[in-house]
């Protein structure tokens, strides 16, 4: 059995530089690795955004995985991998521990061509055979619903333009508490990589089967689909109808004036050689 690659694509909101979005293809593994947003000022790489620290210690992780790895090896290994870094740049764990929002946190699809199975950990999404898959983390959609509102409110009123909240989104400003609160529900209510034991009920577990080909992708595409191309053309189509993603797809930030897009995106076709 092996994996082709039949197109793969990584691209940056802004710039490839501070993506914090990644792919990675072994001989027994396939992944998109997403990390998170940083939800504070408190930075703990010197010269990375805790997003992109996190997203590069997973992808490290995963080319370095045994063919035989579980979903439950896995997230015991990456979990210990957080904490070595913790430990070698001496970060405070009690502070991580109260503030999880100051931790970096990533979600990622995974692969396992030996075990036949994708491992949705945390808010990535995937079609296998065409057959869509995702795993939201609880109340996304309502704080995205509430950013929506209040954008709607000021475009009626006036006192905001979709120019002038392309360069400061202060829907997302009136929704970033609510989702520093959800961060205390990390590994709880929801699973995430973030050096804390992963919730490895609420990862969601899709057998291939038989499938042929999978995608794999973050959640920087509001639709999959089974080509790239597609994929790209329906993001494109929201973004020149609906920039500020509080219509047609509702978002907790939107596409910001010089952006490429509201967040960065990865994207993973693969054909499985049986």
């Amino acid at each position: 059995m092996r994996i082709e690659t039949i197109e793969s694509q990584v691209t940056g909101k802004n710039n490839a530089a501070t993506c914090e979005d990644g792919v990675v293809v072994t001989d027994d593994f396939a992944a998109v690795v997403d990390g998170s947003t940083s939800k504070s000022s408190f930075r703990l790489h010197p010269r990375l955004s805790n997003g992109q620290y996190a997203m590069q210690m997973v992808c490290e992780e995963v080319r370095r995985l045994p063919r035989t790895t579980s979903l439950e090896g896995f997230c015991k290994t990456v979990t210990q991998k957080f904490q070595e870094a913790y430990h070698t740049l001496g970060i405070d764990q009690s502070l991580l521990s109260s503030h999880p929002e100051n931790r970096p946190t990533a979600s990622a699809a995974i692969y396992s061509l030996y075990r036949g199975e994708i491992w949705l950990v945390g808010d990535c999404q995937c079609l296998v055979n065409h057959v869509f898959h995702d795993n939201p983390k609880p109340e996304e959609s309502t704080i995205a619903a509430r950013r929506a509102r209040w954008i709607e409110q000021w475009l009626h009123e006036g006192t905001e333009s979709i120019s002038s909240l392309r360069v400061k989104d202060r829907g997302r400003e009136m929704i970033v508490q609510d989702i520093v609160a959800t961060c205390h529900r990390q590994n709880k209510d929801f699973a995430v990589i973030d050096g804390w034991p992963i919730a490895i009920d609420k990862v969601k577990v899709i057998a291939d089967g038989k499938a042929d080909e999978i995608v794999l992708s973050t959640d920087g595409y509001p639709w999959l689909y089974p080509s790239l191309s597609q994929t790209e053309s329906a993001l494109k189509k929201q973004l020149e109808e609906d920039p500020l993603c509080i219509r047609t797809y509702q978002a907790t930030k939107g596409q910001m004036a010089g952006y490429s897009s509201f967040d960065d995106r990865c994207y993973l076709r693969i054909k499985v050689h049986r």
